[in-house]
């Protein structure tokens, strides 16, 4: 027995394996710090393809990572804010994703962002847009998209147009499934509506007085409150849904046919 007890006392405890929201924020955050170095520190892939480069998996790991947390959080009926999701929030991770939006770089990173987005608001809870780092990247990138006329530029050789009018194309159809997500959300939490149709001069006094969106209700309280004490004063009123999909409503194709539904 003695014999045995020598061996028993060199076993340790098995230890405790890590919890499923430990495991997958460090899944996360191994994807978003392999995005931030391709997208920061490794100038080689810059100007590439985006679809040549690691990027687009990594981005794709990490919206996976935060739907599945928000299923997982619904279905056990738990309303916290998952790892994944405080991560991206305290982090401000859309943020940085809308300015590499913008610059484009590695070329195609603004469809394979605009794509994530999409997936990020059809796929989660509708008061996920009531947060201030998920509503306030998203409206950039709505009052940063432009539209590219190709013909409109005489150096432009017909064949560069093309290329040019192509890669727009690709571009519009997945800027107008982030347009028709946000209204899908809109029409099932109406309130949402405040965030994307409002007076710019009432956001601004918003912003300024450090008003909390943690909620529907509170955002709620802070529009009629505004409004009262506004409401001699002139209006500037900003609604870029409408305003984006009159631009396609009349166009054919995928954008032209999504942005009439």
């Amino acid at each position: 027995m003695e014999y045995f007890a020598k061996f028993t006392r060199h076993i340790g405890k098995p230890r405790k394996p890590p919890s499923p929201g430990a495991s997958q924020l460090a899944k996360f955050e191994k994807a978003w710090k392999s995005a931030q170095s391709i997208c920061y520190y490794q100038s080689k892939w810059r100007r590439m393809p985006v679809d040549q480069t690691p990027l687009p998996d990594h981005l794709v790991v990490m919206f996976d990572l935060l739907v599945q947390e928000d299923i997982r959080q619904s279905d056990a009926d738990d309303s916290t804010t998952g790892a994944c999701m405080e991560y991206l929030l305290g982090s401000n991770v859309l943020e940085d994703l809308v300015r590499l939006a913008e610059a484009d770089e590695p070329i195609g990173v603004r469809r394979v962002i605009i794509s994530n987005l999409t997936t990020l608001v059809s796929l989660t809870d509708d008061k996920l847009l009531v947060q201030k780092a998920v509503h306030n990247p998203i409206l950039d990138i709505l009052r940063s998209y432009s539209y590219h006329d190709p013909g409109a530029d005489a150096s432009v050789t017909l064949s560069a147009a093309n290329i040019i009018s192509a890669q727009q194309r690709l571009y519009d159809d997945d800027f107008v499934d982030l347009l028709y997500a946000i209204c899908s959300k809109i029409r099932g939490e109406p309130m949402l509506l405040n965030i994307f149709f409002h007076d710019s001069k009432w956001l601004k006094s918003v912003e300024q007085r450090n008003l909390s969106s943690d909620s529907i209700a509170a955002m709620m309280r802070s529009v009629e409150s505004l409004r009262s004490e506004g409401a001699a004063n002139p209006t500037s009123y900003e609604f870029l849904l409408f305003s984006h999909l009159l631009h396609f409503v009349h166009r054919e194709g995928k954008a032209g046919d999504t942005a009439r539904t």
